[in-house]
C-alpha cells in the first residue's frame, strides 16, 4: 500500500507553521507576562484570558490534526480497497490464463 506523500507533506508543512505561531504566541504573551511580575488581581486576569486563548487555539489545532488523520485514514482504506480488487484480478486472470492454455492444449 503506497502513502501519497505528496499529498501529506502540504499538511505537514502547515501544521508545523501553525505549531511555530502558536509557539511563538506563547513566548511572546509569557514575555509580557514576566515583565509585569506583579500579582494584582488585573494582572492575574490577563494572564487567566492569555491560557484561555491559547488554549483554544491548541483546540483549534488538535481539531485540524485530527480532520487530517481521518482523511489520510479514508484514503487509506480506498486504497486498500483498490489494491485488494487488484489482487483479486490479478489472480482470476492467472487461472482464466491456465485454464484457456489447458483447454487449448487438449
Amino acid at each position: 500500500m503506497a502513502i501519497p506523500w505528496a499529498q501529506l507533506i502540504p499538511h505537514a508543512i502547515s501544521l508545523a507553521e501553525t505549531a511555530g505561531r502558536i509557539l511563538s504566541s506563547n513566548k511572546k504573551q509569557k514575555e509580557k507576562t514576566e515583565i509585569d511580575p506583579s500579582l494584582d488581581p488585573a494582572s492575574l486576569l490577563r494572564r487567566i484570558e492569555v491560557l484561555e486563548k491559547n488554549e483554544l487555539k491548541q483546540a483549534e489545532l488538535i481539531q485540524q490534526m485530527a480532520q487530517q488523520n481521518i482523511s489520510l485514514i479514508q484514503k487509506a482504506e480506498s486504497n486498500y480497497r483498490m489494491a485488494l480488487a487488484g489482487i483479486c484480478m490479478g489472480a482470476f486472470s492467472i487461472v482464466l490464463s491456465v485454464v484457456v492454455i489447458f483447454l487449448i492444449l487438449k
